[in-house]
């Protein structure tokens, strides 16, 4: 209850300042950091997070400010999110409350002391305190080119009198955005799965040293090494590290990839209900109906993503030529004898599209995981069934149907 007073007081006082812009004069025992806080459990925390510390024991100020604060409670929030058009804002925090609130959280922090001229200090201080006057406090957020860790890279860049120069050693892997993206959901299979599916070719662009800051830990590691360029003279970016919140044996370690096992067991399946079909002359009718449904399904996922989210990272997404509303409308169509002609005639467009993907693997400028390449031989394999019992499919026994 009393952190909880503190921090609205903070908030009060904060509030106040900024409406007069400068109405604090930082001393020169004033420092200034780049906080930054390992991955989280949650999905929203699986990347990380980034703050800004201002410590000031003259005027007593110790403050965190981070652009990470987002509404549940506001309206339609899962479909503005869906949608990138979700507002994050800029928040302020006691920094002790925010160091026991990631103790609780068992999430390590690291704090960078930043090696800012007096004028520096004040002119990133002051900005932040114009960012948290209420008709500032808001802005779009964008999971990879505008988010917690990206506020703070410009808010600082900005407030330097000099350039910024990284080691050229950061920037020797080249990796797309879904690569760095996939440091941090290999622990979970399921999201890495999930997100090679949302995800288009954008996703697979080589992403410049500068856009990799999006994740914070990333932010860190150049920073690490980063120098200030003023006149003729280089100094460090960062004169001293230390790590607040250390939790001992916190690590975030790739589990074990069970998708693949999963989608294999399937393509088994597949392949023994496919004989057993072929052998019998009977389609089995339950199974594609489920089969191609659930893919459906999320190709309308998928589709929408594509087409009507402003999240960059989704668009050109070549998962839809083979997971795409079709496959729902063939499941819809299997239960009406009247309507499965044309059923039939989309296994030929599945299939064709099925093969342009296998055969163009290499030359599209999308990467596909292992299952999905064996979801789409599984998925091929029952469109080959249909074409080739077609006779059987078109003029249907009963007992085919009851199956």
């Amino acid at each position: 209850m009393v952190s909880h007073m503190r921090n609205v007081l903070i908030s009060f006082f904060l509030l106040l300042f900024a409406v007069q812009a400068t109405a604090i004069t930082l001393s020169d025992s004033a420092r200034i950091s780049l906080l930054t806080c390992g991955p989280g459990d949650e999905l929203y925390a699986k990347f990380g997070h980034s703050a800004i510390r201002i410590y000031d024991p003259v005027n007593h100020i110790d403050v965190s400010f981070n652009y990470g604060y987002f509404d549940y409670n506001t309206p339609g929030f899962y479909y503005k999110f869906v949608r990138g058009e979700t507002d994050y804002q800029i928040g302020a925090v006691d920094t002790p409350d925010f160091f026991l609130e990631y103790r609780i959280l068992n999430i390590n922090m690291w704090e960078q002391v930043l090696n800012l001229r007096q004028d520096e200090k004040q002119a990133l201080f002051d900005a932040l305190l114009v960012n948290y006057q209420p008709e500032n406090r808001y802005y779009r957020y964008n999971f990879a080119f505008d988010n917690c860790a990206t506020r703070p890279r410009d808010m600082i860049a900005r407030s330097i009198h000099g350039k910024l120069i990284f080691s050229p050693s950061l920037d020797k892997d080249h990796e797309t955005f879904l690569q760095l993206i996939d440091h941090y959901t290999a622990e979970n299979p399921a999201i890495l799965f999930g997100m090679h599916l949302l995800f288009g070719a954008s996703a697979d662009s080589v992403a410049t040293l500068q856009q990799s800051f999006f994740l914070p830990e990333r932010l860190m590691q150049g920073y690490a090494t980063a120098m200030i360029q003023r006149d003729s003279t280089e100094v460090p970016l960062v004169i001293a590290t230390s790590q607040p919140v250390k939790i001992s044996g916190h690590e975030h370690k790739p589990a074990f990839d069970y998708v693949p096992w999963i989608i294999g067991v399937l393509l088994l399946f597949v392949l023994y209900l496919s004989s057993v079909d072929k052998r019998k002359q009977k389609l089995s009718l339950w199974f594609d109906g489920i089969l191609f449904g659930l893919v459906g399904v999320t190709g309308i996922v998928i589709f929408y993503m594509n087409f009507f989210s402003l999240h960059p990272l989704v668009s050109h997404n070549w998962n839809l030529v083979w997971m795409n509303p079709l496959d729902l409308v063939f499941a819809l169509l299997l239960p009406f004898g009247s309507l499965r002609r044309i059923a039939f005639y989309l296994q030929y467009i599945f299939l064709i599209c099925i093969v342009f993907l296998l055969v163009s693997l290499f030359y599209l400028p999308q990467t596909f995981l292992f299952s999905q390449i064996m979801l789409m031989v599984a998925m091929g394999m029952r469109s080959v069934m249909y074409l080739r019992l077609r006779k059987e499919y078109l003029h249907p026994k009963i007992a085919s149907i009851k199956g």
